[in-house]
């Protein structure tokens, strides 16, 4: 159970974003990219990460929310939860305004013996956690980027870790990257 909480928790304790940055590293402006186009770019992001359960809700207009349900099991304990995008948009005559946020809820069960051969189901209550570090918001733009052609490079999951490893960046990658049923498909693989 606390492998699984701690691998679940990712990195609770580390530094969050300031507001400023916060607000930075969440929201695009793009030029001569019509909304049309970037929500395009946006289904493509999370079905390339796992298609299968994924669900994408439009409400309203300017809005987007993706919802990814996840689990994963181990010898004596499973953990399920969802990681939940929202994104807007602003268009103006000239340019595309964009922000996202995500958070991410998960709950674990750990199976315990109660002795005499028998075994009992303990389940941790459900957490729901706000992503309030650049790491997953870096990497959701940059592979936005890449599908609008305004980057050559598709940027992995593997790259990602790397920066992180080695203090480009820091935070978590779960909500792209972990529990996924799809192994980091790149955008040709999907057609």
């Amino acid at each position: 159970m606390i492998i699984a909480s701690a691998f679940l928790s990712g990195c609770a304790n580390q530094q969050t974003m300031s507001r400023d940055d916060f607000i930075t590293t969440t929201q695009r402006t793009y030029d001569g990219v019509s909304e049309r186009e970037f929500y395009k770019a946006a289904e493509a992001v999370f079905k390339l990460s796992d298609e299968d359960d994924t669900d994408f809700a439009y409400p309203g207009e300017h809005a987007m929310i993706v919802e990814h349900d996840w689990s994963l099991y181990m010898v004596l304990a499973a953990a399920r939860g969802t990681h939940t995008w929202q994104i807007k948009t602003e268009p103006s005559d000239t340019d595309l305004t964009a922000n996202a946020y995500v958070s991410m809820q998960a709950a674990n069960m750990t199976g315990m013996p109660t002795g005499g051969g028998g075994a009992s189901v303990m389940t941790s209550p459900s957490m729901q956690n706000m992503v309030n570090t650049p790491a997953i918001y870096e990497l959701f733009w940059a592979r936005i980027d890449y599908l609008l052609d305004k980057s050559q490079d598709w940027p992995t999951c593997e790259d990602w870790e790397a920066k992180v490893d080695r203090g480009e960046t820091y935070g978590t990658l779960d909500p792209l990257c972990v529990a996924m049923n799809t192994d980091d498909l790149l955008p040709e693989d999907m057609r």
